[in-house]
């Protein structure tokens, strides 16, 4: 007696989707490691990526404090949406210990980095919260505490940039940067090559993510360009 089989549709789909699931991981182990690899070098927008990857379990095993040193490295230097993880990690007390005076300092730090130009946006709205279980003594400390942190990070901004102003100089590039009227950071790039002159200009909420883009946009000009490819590049962006 001849017997027959029959497989079900939804069997046949899991056949046909494992290939793709296998190649799926391999590739977010691919990315992992890069990201990793460039998280150890100091880029503060891998450590923030890092970051979000400890805090979703996406590749790796959720790890919330890990999450947080990640954030806290990439706030250091200036990473505006790190600085605002990192108060919401200490205001939900989620890898941290919790606590209203943490949340309030890096919450405010993230309201202030490109709020000449942005404003004070969610990260303000969220610290003036805080702010009013904080007695007046605390208050008072915890502005004392953003001012220093506020220096040392404008430093380590500094730091980051001369570095890429020297990077781009051995390079050819003259490097011109100033605050527009409108409270903007902006830095304009300019190479006098032949046959023609090559200009890349960045205008974002920080200086940090100026020199980011300058550097990308820089980097994306060959180091000869015939006449028909001259352009200016220009890449505007309003934060991290």
């Amino acid at each position: 007696m001849k017997q027959t089989f029959t497989i079900s549709p939804s069997i046949i789909f899991l056949i046909c989707l494992l290939p793709f699931s296998v190649f799926s991981k391999k590739n977010l182990q691919l990315n992992l490691n890069e990201v990793k690899l460039t998280a150890i070098d100091g880029d503060a927008d891998a450590q923030f990526e890092l970051a979000g990857l400890y805090a979703g379990g996406e590749g790796v095993k959720q790890n919330l404090t890990e999450a947080v040193k990640c954030y806290r490295k990439a706030a250091e230097q200036g990473h505006d949406g790190a600085q605002f993880k990192l108060g919401l990690s200490y205001q939900n007390g989620k890898g941290v210990p919790q606590s209203d005076t943490e949340a309030y300092i890096w919450l405010d730090i993230s309201a202030e980095n490109g709020a000449s130009l942005n404003g004070r946006g969610r990260a303000g709205e969220l610290a003036d919260e805080i702010r009013k279980n904080l007695t007046s003594i605390e208050v008072e400390e915890a502005k004392e505490i953003t001012k220093l942190r506020q220096q040392k990070i404008s430093q380590r901004v500094k730091e980051n940039y001369t570095r890429i102003i020297n990077e781009l100089n051995e390079e050819g590039w003259e490097i011109n940067m100033k605050i527009k009227d409108d409270g903007a950071c902006f830095a304009r790039a300019f190479r006098p090559v032949k046959p023609v002159s090559n200009t890349a200009q960045a205008s974002a909420s920080n200086w940090r993510s100026a020199f980011k883009s300058l550097k990308r946009l820089c980097n994306e000009w060959p180091v000869k360009e015939s006449e028909e490819a001259e352009e200016t590049r220009e890449f505007n962006i309003q934060g991290d």
